[in-house]
This record gives structure tokens, sequence and C-alpha cells, in this order.
């Protein structure tokens, strides 16, 4: 029974300490992007909570990102955690098996897998949707709402709006629209009247009653078409007029399964679909690599004095090494099927290897071997430090002789 607790006090350890600096990493790189996102409450005239929602609906997509590397610092800290306070070491004493650590860290990284899986699989995917649309409706509103009677103002790298007056009922009068994203040629749009209007593919400036004015860069002619209704496409301003394509990452994972034929992402890279895919379907194996790896590393008790400096380095690289492997894997998969070996291949191989070793009970990293370094450590960092006095003690010498 005793064991049990032992166990369970371990785990409850581990899976708060991982959920605490979860949401720590995933605040700190939401607060880096939301500062970069500043442009969109500042130049676009939102508000504040506009501003929240959209930053905000990419969170589940962080979480699942920085998941794995907050279980490996999780349990890095609560093993040293153990160690510093010799719970290790009396576990062992009183008879509890070496691999004391195996269950609760193996069932911390099932639920993170599995929080893993349902961000990656149904949750991420659901909210890039969203947040896709969200912008959509943003965009839209820059004209229908944020443009100003009377006003020229830019609302996209290289798109003008002007509108004269605002009627009832979302009726713009005297439209114009200079769009120059492309460079080689530039388009001017004059309409009587207008009106935003969402459709399922898209949101549309339809304009009545006026003309467009088409210049090329290498021409000064000018051609003019006249209509009496077009619709303008405002579901992007994003510099650029070319047909903007659904993103993988907003896509539900079944149609990554099942691609729609007709789908205009798969026509044209039906490589980022499969790539984007085995990336969710592996992202839930990640935390199993990494407790794996801990274990292989730290699993044994140490002393407080002399510490675990050197196997919590070798783990942290090897494992930052593996998972850059898979992102290399994941980015050439897009072009190369291939890369499904390095992909699958590199954090399957390191879970069996880890295994191996802890139920061979090889010790990687020795007590000899951490003296060692620690001795060499030492040694560098006096070298160091004795360095740093002696390059003072000169530059002080040489300002009292110069003052003399």
């Amino acid at each position: 029974m005793g064991f049990a607790l032992l166990q369970r006090y371990i785990f409850m350890k581990a899976l708060w300490s991982t959920l605490a600096i979860t949401v720590a990493l995933t605040g700190v790189v939401w607060v880096v992007r939301a500062v970069q996102q500043v442009d969109v409450l500042l130049s676009d005239g939102q508000g504040i909570i506009t501003y929240l929602q959209m930053t905000t609906l990419g969170v589940p997509t962080l979480a699942a990102a920085v998941a794995p590397l907050a279980l490996m610092i999780a349990l890095i800290r609560t093993i040293n955690s153990l160690n510093e306070d010799s719970e290790l070491v009396v576990m062992h004493a009183s008879g509890a098996p070496r691999r004391t650590l195996l269950k609760p860290f193996l069932a911390v990284a099932l639920l993170i897998g599995v929080l893993v899986y349902v961000l990656s699989l149904w949750v991420g995917p659901s909210s890039m949707a969203t947040l896709r649309g969200f912008i959509t409706e943003v965009r839209a509103d820059l004209v229908s709402v944020l443009v100003r009677e009377g006003r020229f103002q830019d609302v996209g790298k290289g798109l003008t709006f002007h509108v004269g007056e605002r009627e009832p009922g979302g009726i713009l009068k005297s439209v114009f629209v200079l769009d120059g994203r492309d460079e080689k040629e530039t388009f001017t749009y004059l309409a009587r009247q207008g009106a935003v209007t969402r459709e399922a593919d898209g949101t549309y400036l339809v304009l009545q009653d006026g003309q467009i004015q088409r210049q090329t860069a290498d021409s000064e002619n000018i051609s003019i078409i006249r209509f009496n209704s077009y619709a303008f496409n405002l579901s992007s301003f994003s510099g650029s007029k070319k047909v903007v394509l659904r993103s993988q990452l907003e896509l539900p994972t079944s149609q990554l399964i099942s691609p729609d034929p007709e789908l205009e992402l798969y026509k044209r890279a039906p490589g980022r679909l499969r790539a984007e895919l085995h990336t969710r379907l592996t992202s839930g194996i990640y935390p199993m690599m990494v407790v794996m790896m801990v274990l292989a590393f730290l699993r044994n008790p140490g002393s407080h004095r002399q510490g675990n400096l050197l196997a919590v380095i070798a783990v942290s690289l090897i494992t930052v090494g593996l998972r850059t492997a898979t992102i290399v894997g994941e980015s050439g998969l897009r072009s190369n099927p291939a890369m499904l070996f390095l992909v699958w291949g590199v954090p399957i191989s390191a879970i069996l290897a880890a295994a191996y070793i802890v139920i061979a009970d090889i010790d990687l990293v020795s007590a000899r071997i951490q003296s060692r370094f620690n001795e060499r450590l030492a040694a560098a960092l006096s070298g160091a430090a004795n360095l740093w006095r002696g390059m003072r003690s000169r530059r002080w010498v040489g300002l009292r002789g110069a003052g003399e």
C-alpha cells in the first residue's frame, strides 16, 4: 500500500509540474506572438476584445507544440527535487526497485500524450479554422465599418479604399478602390455604390454601376471595363492577388486522411496535407519519447553534492536533437514521401533504445564520469574567474598609471 502511495506522490508531483510549465511556456509564446500582432489593434482600429480573441485562438496549437518540452523540464525538475531532498536515496534504501520512477512517469507521459493528440487532431484545427473566419470578418469590417467617409484609407499592403457616403442598410456610396498588390499591373475600381456580403467561400464587396481601370507597369495606356455588378474579394488583404488557399493547419484531420479531390490546396500541394497529417499523428508520441530519454539518463539516485548536471545536459541535447531531426523530416515530407522513415522512425527508435537501457539497467552517466565532469567544470570556471580578475587588475593598474 505504501509503495502505491509513493508512486502516487511522484505522479502528482510530476503531473502538476508539467501542467504548470506548459501553461507558463504557452503564455510566454502567446505574449510574444500577441505583441507581434499588436498592429491589428493599432492600425486596423480593432478593439481589445477582438485583439484578444484573435490571438487566443492560436493557443491550442501552441500548447500542443510546447507540451513535450514542458514535460522534459518538469521531469528533470521532479528528479532533481527528489535527489535534493534525498527522497530517491531513501526509496531505494527501503527496498523500492530501481525502476520506481518508471510507472508514474509513464502515466504522466500517457496523459500528456492524450492531451497533445486532442489538441493536435481536433481542438487545434478547429480553432485555426475559427481564426480564419474571424479574420475574414474583421477584414470585412475594415470596409463596412472602419473605412471613414471622405477619407482615403489603406486597409492592406497595396489596397486603398475611399467611401464618399454611408447609407442605412450598409450601402456605401461613391466607392473607390485602388488595388496595387501586383507590381506588374494596377487596378482602379470606381462604383456608384456597393455593399459588403458574406458568402460560403468568402466575403465580397459587391460594386454596382461602375468601371475598372487597368494599367500595366510597362505602359501608360489604361484599359477601361464598365460593369453593372462586380464582386471584389475581401477575404485576403495579404498583399497578393494570388488565390488564397486554405491552410493545412485549419483542415479537419478526417479531411487530411481522405482529402477532397476538389480541394484547391490538395490540387496544388498534396504534400502539405501529407506532412500535416503525419505531424499530427506523431505529435502524441513525443511525450513518451521524452519520458524514456529522461529515465534512461536520470532514473538512478544521486547525491545532492555530486549532482547530475552532465546527465541533464546530455538528455536535453539529445532530446532536442531528436525533435529537430523529426521537424526536418516533417518539412521534407512535403516533397519527399520517403521522409516518413525519419518522421516515424526517430521517435519510435528512441523509445525502444531508451526502454532497452532502462530494462537492462545500463548506467549511461556513472558516478565516476559525473565526478570527473564536475572536477573539469570546476577547474574551467576557476580558470575563467582568475582570468577575469587578472584582466580587471591590469585594467585598474593601467587606469591609475594614466591618471598619474
